[in-house]
């Protein structure tokens, strides 16, 4: 839902930013939260799942701000 709002509203390379971001930053929260931190896939499953959501939002957010289109 929240890509369909914000779609509409980036830039071409917005678009191409947004999606490889959010690869890269869950990729990079499992790594840690799976790896570093220790966490099982028993005992990390809701703090992966919250940070996921944290991420997402956050993301959103700076690709927002930074690739919106002209005239917004």
């Amino acid at each position: 839902m929240l890509e369909r709002i914000l779609l509409k509203h980036l830039t071409k390379k917005g678009k191409i930013a947004y999606f490889v971001g959010l690869v890269v930053s869950f990729a990079l929260v499992a790594f840690y939260i799976f790896g570093i931190a220790g966490y099982t896939s028993k005992t990390g499953k809701e703090l992966f799942f919250f940070s996921i959501v944290v991420v997402n939002l956050a993301w959103a957010g700076i690709t927002y701000a930074i690739w919106k289109k002209e005239g917004e």
